[in-house]
């Protein structure tokens, strides 16, 4: 694996020097936007864990009435 990434290593250096600096200023705004972001973490649960929430919700009812009773439960 080490090797591989060498070799990509090189293979983006030899591409770099084809570029002109304009291009070399976009491409360093790209990493270092890659190597700042940050990723949400999102857990990941089995599907056989969502089967008790078959049920709970039912196709239907008015949405507008729904969220207005809601509301007026919260207030």
């Amino acid at each position: 694996m080490a090797t591989a990434g060498v070799n990509l290593k090189q293979q983006l250096m030899r591409e770099l020097d084809e570029l002109p600096t304009d291009k070399l200023i976009e491409v360093l705004d790209f990493v270092v936007f890659l190597r700042t972001r940050k990723v949400p973490f999102i857990p990941s649960i089995p599907a056989s864990s969502l089967d008790r929430l078959t049920g709970l919700v039912a196709w239907g009812g008015n949405a507008l009435a729904d969220t207005e009773r809601l509301y007026d439960e919260s207030t």
